[in-house]
């Protein structure tokens, strides 16, 4: 399942970068609500129970991803507020 998580995450940053999104676009960009149900999901596991190592290094990998896209958005919305 993870292997299975993690390219359908990669896959759809690829997919939203290739399409040449705006700053609009990437300032609006949620990961699709399958993706984040997942995340919730293992992040719950994470303070109820505790990750295997295997799903420990998932959400690292998953939520190092979550870090660029939001430090993409961070700057994207100050570049659009330069520009207002």
């Amino acid at each position: 399942m993870a292997l299975n998580i993690q390219q359908s995450i990669f896959m759809e940053l690829a997919d939203f970068l290739v399409s040449q999104p705006t700053l609009e676009d990437i300032a609006a960009y949620k990961v699709p609500a399958g993706v984040q149900e997942h995340i919730d999901t293992m992040l719950e596991k994470n303070r109820e129970s505790g990750l295997s190592p295997e799903e420990r290094l998932e959400l690292e990998k998953i939520l190092a991803v979550a870090d660029v896209m939001n430090l993409a958005k961070a700057k994207a919305r100050l570049k659009l507020k330069a520009q207002a």
